[in-house]
């Protein structure tokens, strides 16, 4: 059902707003991924598949708002007349908001389970139980394409307690969000676990700072992400289309913008520890299940510090290894 035009400029206000804000991170981020720390001489090994991804993000949030923007305008001209008969045509421009916002959000998604999978030292088990509800999200996405687009009778009148006067698959969009939910918490806490005990190991404050740091950026960035989440998946079940409208505008942005204050953070935290130790590059975050075996999260290397946890050696660098292993978000 459409949205009153006052409820429709405020829906639209709102999801604007926070695209803005998305936009300025954004620049901010590839800032960071393509250029040098200093000036603005790019550089020479480039994170390809972050800024892939990080540009993807992008492209799908901006197609989402201008088909959103688009709808909007029809909303408000006058219906126009169609002979008896006419066969109503598919409706893509929903169809392609509803799954590109879907896609972003696995996208993240897959982002943070190879973070947690490289800070594991790529241990399968523990990325068993996000990558199965990554899949669950990945079905549910085919799902709500085809009910779209085919308009199946079986979905309309099956279980459905959410709220339909929004428009679109909702009984199909909330499971979908709680799997992203519970991904995303299971994910972020198993890696701010992993690196809290290799902090408690440290052998230096130094170390125990960089990492104390880099647990904040994932917390921090997890919560702004989560917070939006999981009010998008309780506001499906409330009476009020208009709270469903805005935060579902907001919500794609939000993603966004958590998942670039991640990169932003991590890259400013290497640089002022540049410039207060006075050393050359540094490197992530470094994990040895032995001394022969190392997996390297990061691209600037350096003297490392070791420290051990048990019968895990951590060489511990800088917080650029946030770019590998935070939060989704989104």
């Amino acid at each position: 059902m459409a949205l009153p035009p006052a409820e429709n400029v405020g829906s639209i206000w709102a999801g604007a707003f926070f695209y803005g804000l998305y936009i300025s991170t954004l620049f901010h981020c590839i800032r960071w991924l393509v250029f040098t720390d200093e000036g603005w001489k790019v550089r020479r090994n480039i994170s390809k598949s972050m800024l892939i991804i990080t540009l993807s993000i992008w492209f799908l949030s901006t197609v989402n708002k201008v088909l959103e923007l688009g709808g909007a305008m029809q909303g408000v001209e006058p219906p126009k007349l169609t002979p008896p008969g006419t066969v109503k045509g598919l409706p893509w421009g929903t169809v392609v908001v509803c799954t590109g916002a879907n896609i972003t959000t696995l996208l993240a998604d897959a982002v943070l389970i190879y973070r947690c999978w490289i800070i594991y030292e790529k241990s399968r088990l523990i990325v068993a139980f996000p990558i199965f509800f990554w899949f669950g999200g990945l079905m549910l996405t085919g799902l709500q394409a085809y009910g779209q687009i085919v308009q199946s009778a079986l979905l309309l009148k099956d279980w459905d307690p959410v709220n339909r006067t929004a428009g679109g698959p909702g009984s199909i969009l909330t499971p979908f969000w709680l799997c992203t939910i519970i991904l995303n918490l299971y994910a972020t806490s198993m890696i701010v676990r992993r690196i809290y005990l290799v902090s408690k190991a440290s052998k230096t404050s130094a170390s125990v700072d960089r990492l104390q740091f880099t647990m904040r950026i994932l917390i921090e960035s997890g919560f702004l992400y989560l917070i939006t989440t999981v009010a998008h998946f309780v506001v499906w079940f409330t009476p009020n289309t208009y709270a469903i409208s805005v935060i579902s505008g907001m919500n794609l942005s939000i993603e966004g913008i958590a998942f670039n204050l991640i990169l932003i953070r991590a890259a400013q935290g290497r640089v002022e520890e540049e410039k207060t130790n006075n050393v050359g590059p540094i490197s992530a975050l470094r994990f040895h299940a032995t001394e022969t075996s190392v997996v390297s999260i990061g691209q600037f290397p350096r003297t490392p510090v070791e420290t051990r946890h048990g019968g895990d050696t951590a060489t511990i660098h800088d917080t650029e290894s946030a770019q590998y292993s935070g939060s989704s978000a989104v």
